[in-house]
């Protein structure tokens, strides 16, 4: 997380504070004494200007870039943005910066590991600081040994693994009923979950959000041998397939009428149209509803089955306009691929240049964010990610292994540990994914993933030392929560849960 907050009071706040203190009879004949220095000035050399720790790479890389806020109002030097999760700050050396006090103390009080004490602080001492136990004060002398201040000094480390994706121990809730197959997305400001149960009936929830419960308040009437996990929708209505690739279309979910339209295979919306193939013979053609008359033929390692949902995305320092992208699939031939397919408003085309190192079809896409940290400093840097998870292989086994890009699907790793799921989540394929963005604060939760960007940041108020900058406090913040709907087993059968996940990082009170 980028280390934007600084100390919330000037400098000059303190000075005044210490000249109001020191007007009176007694502190005047003080600062008489101080020939060429005033009262202000002394009470001055009492603020603490910089703080860091020194280097130590057995303790932690780049130790000594860690940046501390000074709070010179409540007398307090905190790193806002805590150290990683475990790391040891029983033995560590301050550097301290004053502008000329006479004497530094540290207070040492409460340590498992050091007896209380009280050392005179310099430049050059070699003494190690225990701060695990938070009892740490820095005393500080004027000039003229008048005046002291005093400062607790505290050096935060997470209590959690601050990049591991984490997952609710216990399903968020169960998909209601007795449902044999399931499909949730997207439609408008609503999340619409369609489920069939055994019966062969269809119901519908339309949900303000995906932490409501679900309620099965409709009833589809489908067409014969309608595929639910077939439905896409644009921002007018709803899109699917039967068994036999006819296409239709429903405005509610709830009825639905033919378009006269034959597909294959329908890979989601582009804008307003549809995009999927059309097989003619025994070649396969890329199709459009409603149809622009561009049907090329669909490359022979172009997926035609089993492909990821399809993600538009607005705009990118990859593409000037919309750019819509999937990944795996089965192509023509039967084989399975871990390509990333690309479509810009006329075209279609394979991007990745290193795909899914385990071909597979089923799988879950979505955007998110991972963090990188700066080599030299503890600057973290938050950057758009696409996730890809779950799948079918071609043995018939299912994963969910979680893989990473950070160039829209050119190149994909596999995620490291922190960002696997843990155990108590089945491997399975063709789960829903949704990005709710929800707001941990006074206001609603909106359904914004494409607009999931840095916050504004408040402009900043005037630096006031190389440590100190004054800032307006965050009071709620917004953070995307992941929502895993469903998923298959390896024999097809439904896990009716859904889960909800997040990178414990989005959950921290940003340093704003």
């Amino acid at each position: 997380m980028i280390k934007k907050l600084g100390s919330y009071i000037s400098i000059a706040l303190a000075m005044s504070a210490g000249l109001t203190a020191c007007n009176d009879d007694s502190n005047s004949s003080i600062a008489a004494e101080d020939t060429g220095y005033t009262s202000e000035t002394m009470y001055s050399s009492t603020a603490i200007t910089s703080f860091n720790l020194k280097a130590n790479n057995k303790v932690l890389a780049n130790l000594d870039s860690i940046f501390f806020t000074i709070d010179l109002e409540n007398g307090k030097i905190f790193n806002a943005d805590s150290l990683p999760y475990g790391t040891d700050i029983s033995k560590l050396i301050p550097n301290i910066g004053t502008s000329g006090s006479s004497k530094i103390e540290l207070l040492i009080r409460n340590s498992s590991v050091m007896k209380d004490t009280t050392i005179t602080y310099s430049s050059s001492m070699r003494d190690s600081i225990d701060f695990a136990a938070g009892g740490v004060i820095a005393r500080v002398t004027s000039l003229n040994e008048q005046y002291t201040q005093q400062y607790s000094i505290k050096v935060n480390v997470h209590k959690v693994k601050s990049d591991s994706l984490v997952w609710d121990r216990l399903a968020w809730q169960q998909i209601p009923g007795n449902p044999e197959n399931q499909r949730t997305l997207l439609h408008g400001d609503k999340v619409y979950t369609f489920i069939t149960g055994t019966d062969g009936s269809c119901h519908i929830a339309a949900m303000d959000n995906p932490f409501e419960a679900i309620e099965l308040t409709s009833t589809a009437t489908l067409p014969a041998g309608l595929d639910i996990r077939s439905i896409v929708s644009n921002d007018d209505a709803f899109f699917a397939l039967d068994h036999n690739g006819a296409m239709y279309t429903s405005t509610d979910g709830k009825s639905w009428s033919t378009t006269g339209e034959t597909w294959s295979h329908i890979y989601g919306a582009y804008e307003s149209q549809i995009l999927g193939v059309k097989k003619s013979g025994d070649e396969y053609y890329f199709a459009t509803y409603p149809d622009d008359g561009s049907a090329a033929k669909v490359p022979a390692d172009c997926p035609v089955s089993g492909t990821s949902d399809l993600l538009l995305m607005e705009g990118s320092k990859w593409a000037d306009g919309p750019q819509a992208i999937f990944v795996g699939g089965k192509i023509a031939n039967g084989n399975l691929t871990g390509a990333t397919w690309s479509y810009d408003g006329s075209i279609w085309a394979k991007i990745s240049e290193t795909p899914i190192d385990r071909a597979k079809e089923g799988m879950s896409l979505f955007p998110y964010f991972t963090y990188r940290k700066a080599n030299k400093s503890w600057r973290m840097t938050k950057e758009f990610t696409l996730f890809a998870t779950g799948g079918k292989l071609a043995d018939g086994n299912v994963s969910n292994y979680v893989y990473v890009s950070r160039n829209m699907g050119i190149t994909w790793e596999r995620a490291d540990n922190l960002l696997q799921f843990p155990s108590y989540i089945h491997s399975f394929y063709n789960a829903d994914i949704v990005i709710w963005e929800s707001e941990l604060g006074s206001r609603s939760a909106a359904p914004v993933w494409n607009e999931m960007a840095s916050p504004e940041i408040p402009a900043w108020l005037m630096p006031l030392g190389e440590n100190s900058r004054a800032v307006t406090p965050v009071t709620t913040w917004e953070c995307p929560y992941i929502y895993l709907y469903g998923g298959d087993s390896a024999s097809g059968t439904l896990y009716p849960q859904v889960w909800r996940g997040v990178i414990n990082r989005l959950t921290f009170k940003p340093l704003i």
